[in-house]
């Protein structure tokens, strides 16, 4: 009988066990499946979600979408799209509703409710706060990734010096490491591809609005990324909008007396009477750069 009972806690143990176990998540980050029917997909619902997810990422110079959607008919939700990584369901008689970690993991699940078109001011507000919410668990995946895959050493001597956190990745070269600046590029020789991220320390005197902060910026840009002609050093676009949002900043920067430009974004942090400043900037001609960014924003 004892053996019965343990052979059943035994089995209940690997049911339960077994339970918790989901599939890893395919797709792509940037990428979105939404489920919903022909008339759904050609009414408001699908006007919402295509205006709030589809909207232009920030600080670019040309158009990328926050998120790629792709619509599927409900007979064609099949366990195949059930392990996507994002994922949004147009329901009716449904309550909106968010998930984690349904059908697979990491996961996304966001069931959107329409009632009547009297809902639709209840709908976008949804799908902003949604944007926002899988945008940042986006930004959460990324960082995980660069906590295993991150230049320790660098790390440490970042927090140390200035206070923050910054996880370099591995294939990053520390180019500069003083106690005023630290600068590390990811510049392979066989990609049209550069990565800088600098961070450097301001005092908070200097800094009044966002002008000024521009330019003790490009003071110490200039000081420290110069280009291929000996007049040529790398500063903030001024001809190009900057977009701030709380302590993000995003907009473009150019090589001066030079033809290389790109996106930058960057973040201030105010510690210990400082103006501690993290920027990272993209060099990808002829590439999209929406993804570089959110990476960028996540190292930052």
């Amino acid at each position: 009988m004892k053996g019965n009972c343990f052979f059943l806690l035994l089995l209940l143990i690997a049911c339960n066990n077994s339970q918790q176990v989901l599939p890893k998540s395919t797709g792509s980050e940037g990428e979105i499946i939404v489920v919903a029917t022909d008339i759904l997909w050609s009414s408001y619902p699908a006007n919402a979600i295509k205006k709030t997810f589809s909207k232009d990422y920030p600080g670019l110079q040309q158009v990328e979408p926050f998120y790629n959607i792709i619509r599927i008919k409900p007979n064609e939700f099949s366990s195949i799209f059930k392990t996507h990584k994002n994922i949004i369901l147009i329901l009716k008689n449904k309550k909106t509703s968010y998930k984690n970690n349904l059908w697979a993991s990491p996961q996304q699940v966001l069931t959107l409710s329409c009632e009547s078109e009297k809902n639709n001011p209840q709908l976008l507000k949804a799908c902003e706060k949604n944007l926002t919410r899988f945008y940042k668990n986006k930004l959460v995946t990324i960082k995980a990734k660069y906590t295993k895959l991150n230049l320790e050493k660098a790390y440490k001597k970042i927090r140390e010096t200035f206070r923050v956190e910054v996880k370099i990745p591995v294939e990053y070269v520390i180019v500069k490491d003083t106690t005023n600046i630290f600068w590390a590029s990811y510049n392979p020789q066989n990609k049209d591809l550069i990565k800088q991220i600098l961070i450097f320390s301001l005092e908070t005197n200097e800094i009044n609005d966002k002008e000024s902060l521009t330019r003790k910026v490009n003071e110490v840009l200039k000081q420290n990324i110069k280009g291929p002609k000996a007049d040529s050093f790398v500063q903030i676009e001024q001809q190009f909008p900057l977009l701030v949002d709380s302590n993000t900043y995003r907009g473009l920067w150019n090589m001066e007396n030079s033809y290389m430009g790109g996106p930058f974004l960057m973040k201030t942090y105010n510690i210990n009477e400082k103006i501690i400043v993290c920027i990272g900037m993209i060099f990808a001609p002829g590439k999209l750069k929406k993804e570089f960014m959110t990476e960028m924003d996540a190292i930052l």
